[in-house]
């Protein structure tokens, strides 16, 4: 490192180190705009404002002239204890806001919200928020349901992400420095223009093609870090006179202030629109740098702006969930002008409180420490603050959930009086399950539209595809494919789905069942739909799909093959794709449910399966090792008998479908038969 350190001291400083190195007022003043402009368009405009952005920037503009300045005086980089320095200081707010937080969600969010802020809890602390985002294709703000108090920390996530991605490359062009004997700064150029050059690009595309998961995409981000990091070798070079730095910095200042309002930044970002607020910060740094004139270098750096500056990172870790708690306690979606007052002072007093009784003792501290042990150990306790209370929360309404769960089994068991010898006959005198009232929901609709590589690329299939959340995450995903039929049988996978960490996506479609041969409910519209849905299934290339492939009828034990099922097959074949092939249910010439609530007597309602199946299962004659066969008759139509109830559960919601209540009990069966899948 000797001779290296010897080249660069040789080589003098820029006349600008003021500038380039020394405390920037100005920037500490363009940190607070940026804040500013987050609360105000988070609170008052329900809009994303672009001041974001400036602090990716801004991030990767300290980062890197903190790296080149101790190449330029001869100092180690020291790039790990540093690294692991930068997460002590942002971590123990962060678990501070995280564990306030959860205090918040006990106390008043509802209980259906818990799990996903359990589940964001986990990926903010270890700064991977953005890509559940990005996994679900939240909608930012959507105002229709509470938004997550946690959202926010996509950009902290993504911050994360990029410091270790920067400590690596600061490692490389270290060596290529040591190795090459080049200018650091051109290193630095170089690598960072690569990065900026390859990012901008991938974000272009991304945002075009899926523009709410570029939008918390790391990769299409990158750029505005790079931005930053080239802006610290670019301002030695860069002289403005006095008038051209004056409007530069204010043009800049204004851009930054029209952007949220002439852009969609929510929409539209990343992409090339995002140049807009990095490209403005940019002007503004550039502005305050030798003679300030008549920029906005003495304005940003006037005492109110440096004292918000100071609480910045504090404001926007509360600001946040202080917005979306108010709006769940109120239960209002709009916050109004009076509302939106409170909701700032609370926030800048608690980012105060945070600012000065976590992150300022942090920093000192940091400061009078050696070593990289003492940051290791801060960022563990700070880590334990969050974990241990999350855990035994998450921990403590498992058990009562299983408790609870296990009271319901005993009392409404269905199917599982028939596979599970100790589980009995539920006391007679209990409700059935589903109530009347309830039976509209007795149908299984998984809550999102397909997104990612398998949202849709044909307008007939619009509707008639949706996925469980989670499966953007998933390794193994299930298509099922077909019409009411196979959606029914959703109900019986997704908890076994749930279980073992699988995705499930439904392309259904009433009346259009997946043999070919078969003109379906609507002959104009099945054979198209079938053909964009196998043409789909084909390009997102699932683990397995799932259909139903005999057909039975009311009164007719005539049940046969699908007519065409094989021609579906033989596609799957051709895709490498596995097939699960599920054997129809009965039906009947009646509601079944109708029957049981008119009824004084249940059995009376039963029928027998051969007035509905065959005594063999036609799906026997496909013998492929492709083929995973279910058959779950035994379990519907137990000791040969179709019977309407079955362990205080409704068997059917209508004359042909099963509920999603008893089709839920019968997962176990399911997943043993679901063991033979290739």
């Amino acid at each position: 490192m000797g001779s290296v350190t010897t080249r660069l001291r040789s080589s003098g400083r820029p006349a600008t180190d003021a500038d380039r190195w020394g405390y920037r007022a100005d920037i500490d003043g363009l940190r607070a705009v940026a804040i500013l402009l987050v609360v105000t368009y988070h609170v008052w405009l329900g809009r994303v404002s672009g001041g974001v952005d400036v602090f990716l920037m801004l991030s990767a503009f300290f980062l890197t002239r903190t790296f080149l300045h101790r190449i330029h005086t001869g100092a180690s980089p020291a790039i790990a204890r540093r690294l692991v320095g930068t997460f002590r200081r942002l971590l123990p707010a962060a678990a501070v806001t995280l564990l306030l937080v959860l205090l918040l969600a006990r106390v008043f969010y509802p209980g259906t919200m818990w799990r996903s802020i359990w589940e964001q809890t986990w990926a903010s602390l270890l700064y991977v928020q953005n890509w559940i985002l990005a996994a679900d294709a939240v909608d930012y703000y959507n105002r229709g349901e509470a938004p997550s108090p946690l959202q926010h920390f996509w950009s902290l996530s993504v911050q994360g992400q990029a410091f270790v991605l920067w400590a690596a490359l600061f490692t490389i062009c270290l060596l290529i420095v040591r190795r090459s004997r080049r200018s650091p700064d051109a290193v630095v150029a170089m690598v960072f223009g690569t990065v900026f050059v390859v990012s901008l690009g991938y974000s272009i595309i991304r945002t075009d093609a899926a523009q709410q998961l570029a939008y918390f995409d790391t990769g299409a981000r990158l750029w505005e870090f790079a931005a930053g990091s080239l802006l610290v070798v670019a301002l030695p070079h860069l002289r403005l006179g006095p008038i051209l730095s004056a409007v530069l910095g204010w043009a800049g200042i204004a851009g930054l202030l029209a952007c949220g309002v002439v852009l969609d930044v929510e929409g539209g970002f990343p992409g090339y629109l995002a140049l807009w607020p990095v490209a403005c910060a940019a002007m503004i740094v550039l502005s305050g740098t030798g003679d300030k004139g008549f920029g906005p270098a003495r304005f940003l750096a006037s005492r109110p702006l440096r004292l918000a500056g100071r609480d910045a990172y504090g404001l926007y870790l509360v600001h946040w969930p202080i917005l979306v708690t108010w709006l769940v306690v109120r239960e209002r979606t709009e916050v109004g002008l009076m509302g939106g007052l409170v909701i700032v002072v609370a926030s800048a007093v608690c980012a105060r409180l945070l600012t000065f009784a976590v992150d300022h003792p942090v920093r000192q501290w940091r400061r009078a420490e050696r070593g990289v042990m003492p940051s290791v150990a801060v960022v563990a306790i700070a880590a334990l603050v969050v974990i241990v209370p999350l855990a035994s929360w998450q921990g403590l309404t498992a058990h009562r959930e299983q408790t609870v769960a296990e009271q319901q089994r005993i009392a409404n068991p269905g199917a599982q009086v028939l596979f599970d010898e100790d589980v009995s006959e539920p006391d007679p005198a209990l409700p059935m399950i589903p109530l009347a009232t309830a039976i509209e929901d007795e149908w299984l609709q998984l809550e999102l539209e397909c997104s990612g590589p398998r949202a849709i690329t044909d307008d007939i299939l619009h509707g008639s595809c949706s996925e469980m959340p989670g499966t953007q995450r998933a390794t193994e995903v299930i298509a099922v494919i077909g019409d009411s039929h196979a959606q029914q049988m959703t109900a019986a996978l997704v908890p076994i789905a749930e279980q073992r960490g699988w995705g499930v996506i439904t392309l259904v479609r009433g009346g259009c069942a997946m043999g070919l041969d078969d003109p379906g409910f609507d002959p104009d519209f099945c054979p198209q739909w079938r053909e964009a849905a196998i043409r789909h299934v084909e390009a997102i290339q699932p683990s397995a799909v799932m259909t139903i492939v005999t057909a039975a009828d009311a009164g007719d034990e005539d049940e046969r093959l699908r007519p065409g099922i094989e021609r579906f097959i033989d596609r799957m074949d051709a895709a490498d794709i596995p097939i699960i092939a599920v054997r129809d249910n009965p039906r009947f010439g009646y509601d079944m449910f109708g029957c049981v609530i008119e009824s004084d007597d249940p059995d009376g309602c039963s029928m027998p399966r051969g007035s509905s199946l065959a005594d063999a299962n036609p799906a026997r004659m496909l013998q492929r090792e492709s083929i995973t066969h279910v058959d779950l008759t035994e379990w519907i139509c137990p000791d040969d008998v179709c019977p309407a109830v079955v362990g205080n559960v409704a068997v059917y919601r209508d004359d042909n479908h099963l509920s999603s209540s008893y089709a839920r009990t019968l997962a176990p069966v399911l997943e043993r038969q679901l063991a033979r899948l290739p």
